[in-house]
């Protein structure tokens, strides 16, 4: 025979499941300074791939505002399903970080290309 446990079993035997709003904080702030950290790796840095601090500071940005958000809707998250919420806003984000990068440098690759064909055109070079 199994026995449940009860919402209103003694404290010793019912598992807690609130986690403090510091633990949920660190959790959700380690999973955003690591990846702060990859973006600012020195390999990446010379790289098209780094974002660049504006585009890195937006990210840290949204992410901190949708994880506070997130901690007000849910008071009693565990660290674990806050840092599962806070990686999967962090690669949203850095995602959406990313496209923005990738348009830019093309819309900006296509207006020097442009140049170059008026400078070619106006002074026959």
């Amino acid at each position: 025979m199994t026995t449940k446990i009860a919402n209103n079993a003694p404290a010793t035997t019912r598992k807690s499941t609130t986690t403090t709003p510091e633990a949920q904080k660190q959790a959700w702030e380690g999973v955003l300074n690591s990846a702060v950290d990859r973006m600012n790796e020195p390999e990446i840095k010379g790289s098209l791939q780094y974002l660049g601090e504006g585009r890195i500071n937006t990210v840290k940005e949204k992410v901190q505002g949708e994880m506070e958000a997130f901690l007000k809707s849910n008071p009693n998250a565990s660290a674990d399903d806050v840092k599962s919420h806070a990686e999967s806003t962090t690669k949203k984000h850095e995602t959406n970080a990313m496209f923005q990068k990738m348009r830019d440098d093309n819309f900006f690759g296509k207006l020097m290309s442009r140049r170059k064909e008026l400078l070619k055109d106006m002074w026959g070079e």
